[in-house]
């Protein structure tokens, strides 16, 4: 199964993920995550997810028609619709969202499908999520703070759009502009002032945007902000 760091652009955020993920929960749970035991996968179910990774979404509707439920979680605590929505699959995602897949199911560190399509950049899949339900104002890390974070400024158009929170801030006080600032997602980072975002938002450090686009020394993001203080 292809991992976020599967794709060649993930590997500069790769870091960020991780802190996305670890900073969704309180330390000591988190760590409990990282030592529980990799659960037993079922053969159908471990079939299910062979298929999901092969994008074969007519063996995936079968395995479905054969009971398998499409709520079912790999190794890793990823729901199906996770992986294929992660994958960028629109064919498979359909199928498991007609099969009744939970839009708005997260996994241990707090991902949906939405999430994971966001970060990775498919609109469409992003798009179909959203018509069915799919949640862009959810307590938390978002799937705004995930476009961001990867400048897919596309998909943070659209999250926008559809009425997604621009100043939305995470546990730890950290908006979508932080994160396209500390990444220098310029396009990103003027869709977000666009819409709306404030600059002077502090997350709980009493950080700015521009104070983390100064750290990672990013003059373009540098500049943006500056202009609009």
């Amino acid at each position: 199964m292809k991992s976020l760091l599967s794709r060649p652009w993930i590997a500069s955020v790769a870091g960020l993920v991780i802190m996305l993920q670890s900073a969704m929960l309180p330390a000591e749970t988190a760590a409990q995550i990282r030592m529980e035991p990799t659960p037993v996968i079922a053969p159908d179910v471990r079939e299910l997810f062979k298929m999901i990774e092969l994008e074969r979404e007519s063996a995936v509707r079968n395995l479905l028609l054969r009971g398998v439920k499409p709520d079912s979680t790999d190794e890793r605590g990823d729901t199906a619709l996770q992986v294929a929505s992660r994958m960028g699959h629109l064919p498979t995602v359909r199928v498991l969202i007609d099969a009744g897949a939970r839009i708005n199911a997260r996994n241990k560190w707090g991902d949906s499908a939405l999430m994971m399509a966001a970060i990775q950049g498919h609109e469409p899949v992003v798009r179909l999520l959203r018509q069915r339900g799919g949640d862009i104002n959810n307590p938390g890390w978002t799937a705004l703070h995930y476009a961001a974070v990867a400048g897919h400024a596309n998909i943070v158009k659209y999250l926008l759009d559809q009425g997604a929170d621009p100043n939305a801030q995470s546990p730890n006080g950290v908006t979508a502009l932080h994160m396209a600032a500390r990444e220098n997602k310029t396009e990103a980072l003027n869709v977000l002032l666009e819409y709306g975002a404030s600059p002077t938002i502090r997350n709980e450090k009493g950080e700015t945007p521009l104070d983390w686009a100064r750290r990672e020394e990013h003059q373009a993001a540098i500049e943006i902000l500056r202009r609009i203080r």
